[in-house]
């Protein structure tokens, strides 16, 4: 009998963020996916959100699954029952990879999402996939250069007790990995040629990985190799794959339909969701440059390297989003500039 890969998150028209490539991995790699949507974002900025909690009880009941991964979430009701959940059951192995902030440095939660992400959904996670500004924000400094990654990531192990994995296009072809207490760089292969890189989705190659009972950091080195074309299904399943033959292509249509299909590129996609969770963006006027949210506090003015109890300490360093805002910016105005002085 195959084993499930259970997986919820919400869903965003013509974004990276489609369920869809979660149940592509899952199949590819011959295990059974099982995956939910909590809320539909459409391209227009609509939103619907759905009820999950029967289903939710279901996948625990039912279909025991040997790993839960959890997306990107934008209502903290199903963040809240789908701790409750896991309070409740057996341990299962949880992957998590929240979004709390895109690669652009746009905030793309709530407030109240964030608590009850780092405060209760935290408890569980076993490897949590994240960017650089996420890294921050979780770790509580402000990280200059590569080192005080590393250091963000190790202090994220310290404080919420699971695995770390870093990537982002700020870090280049590197990821920033920390098992346990050892934090270090691997390099990203390049993807294969030819290879659509949003194929696949990185936590679900992961989960899969555990579920075939590779360690964490071969799991996670499989991920990133398998999701880059690199690494082929056959590597962890055993079974060799078939190539299909190549069938001549339909002629094209005169009236060249392909320009009226366009794919929003996630980070666009992610900040007008954002112009609708904040308040401020309301009355932006559309040419105006984005704004850039945060929900980073205060500890980013630690001394580098401070482990301190953010779950403990939570409520007092947590404030109000518009008074936390000014934080991101500056993280992104030096982010830049660090860039440009490579």
């Amino acid at each position: 009998m195959k084993k499930t890969i259970a997986a919820i998150a919400d869903s965003v028209e013509n974004s990276a963020f489609d369920p869809s490539r979660s149940i592509a991995t899952v199949q590819a790699l011959l295990l059974e996916p099982f995956v939910m949507v909590s809320s539909v974002f459409g391209e227009d900025g609509s939103k619907e959100t759905l009820d999950v909690t029967e289903v939710l009880d279901g996948v625990f009941a039912e279909f025991n699954p040997a790993v839960f991964s959890v997306g990107y979430l934008t209502e903290e009701s199903a963040i809240t029952y789908i701790s409750d959940k896991l309070d409740s059951c057996k341990k299962i192995p949880v992957i998590a990879r929240p979004s709390l902030i895109s690669d652009d440095g746009d905030i793309l939660v709530t407030e109240e999402v964030y608590n009850q992400f780092s405060e209760r959904l935290m408890n569980h996670v076993k490897i949590l996939i994240i960017n650089n500004f996420e890294a921050e924000l979780l770790s509580g400094f402000e990280c200059r250069d590569e080192d005080d990654y590393v250091l963000a990531a190790k202090k994220v192990h310290t404080v919420y007790n699971c695995h770390v994995v870093v990537t982002s296009k700020s870090l280049g072809d590197k990821a920033i990995i920390c098992i346990g207490e050892s934090g270090f760089f691997r390099e990203i292969e390049p993807a294969a040629k030819d290879f659509d890189t949003n194929k696949y989705e990185l936590s679900s190659a992961v989960a899969c990985g555990l579920a075939y009972g590779l360690s964490i950091l071969e799991s996670i080195d499989f991920g990133l190799r398998f999701c880059n074309g690199v690494s082929k299904a056959s590597e962890l399943t055993g079974v060799e794959e078939v190539e299909a033959e190549e069938e001549p292509e339909p002629e094209k249509a005169p009236d060249k339909a392909a320009d009226s299909i366009s794919f929003v590129a996630p980070g666009k996609a992610l900040r007008d969701i954002a112009r609708n969770l904040d308040p401020d963006f309301a009355t932006e006027k559309a040419n105006t440059p984005v704004a850039v949210t945060s929900v980073i506090d205060e500890n980013l003015g630690k001394p580098k390297g401070e482990v301190s109890d953010l779950k403990a300490n939570h409520g007092d360093s947590v404030t109000e989003l518009q008074s936390l805002k000014e934080r991101l910016e500056k993280l992104k105005e030096a982010c830049l500039c660090t860039c440009c002085s490579l």
